[in-house]
């Protein structure tokens, strides 16, 4: 008769309890590791926009000069590698150094076509870098328009 009970007896067994809690704390953890790798990603790639920005703005502020060797008011002219073909200029913006390089030579000369503009320019070309923690982050090239 007790053979019959055993039989009949619904139910489920510790070690099934056991398992199933052990299969889905295993489950539970990959998920939860997951959080602080996104959240790291996320800022990686937060400060990433604000570099990129940084330097389509800066690019903006040098276009609207007219002069080679007078930066924004926030910039300092350093010598550079190469003082004689090229001015360097660096700032720190909103937590980023920014370097700029412009090229003393000139690409295009609009003196040549007066299509192209009205009053004789030559246009000079710039590279924008924005580091943080001496890593470049952003980096843009462009060309700065110099009335002669």
């Amino acid at each position: 008769m007790d053979k019959i009970m055993t039989q009949n007896e619904k139910g489920i067994t510790l070690l099934e309890v056991l398992l199933s809690m052990v299969i889905l704390s295993i489950v539970l953890l990959t998920i939860v590791n997951f959080f602080p790798q996104m959240g790291r990603m996320n800022t990686y790639n937060g400060e990433k926009m604000k570099a990129v920005n940084l330097a389509r703005g800066e690019l903006a502020t040098w276009k609207e000069r007219d002069s080679l060797d007078t930066p924004p008011p926030h910039y300092i002219l350093n010598e550079g590698t190469d003082p004689h073909n090229y001015h360097y200029f660096t700032s720190t913006i909103d937590g980023f150094k920014v370097n700029v390089t412009i090229d003393k030579q000139s690409d295009l000369d609009t003196t040549e076509s007066p299509s192209l503009s009205p009053s004789p320019s030559k246009a000079h070309q710039m590279l924008i870098q924005v580091l943080e923690d001496q890593k470049i982050v952003s980096e843009t090239y462009g060309y700065m328009m110099v009335n002669d």
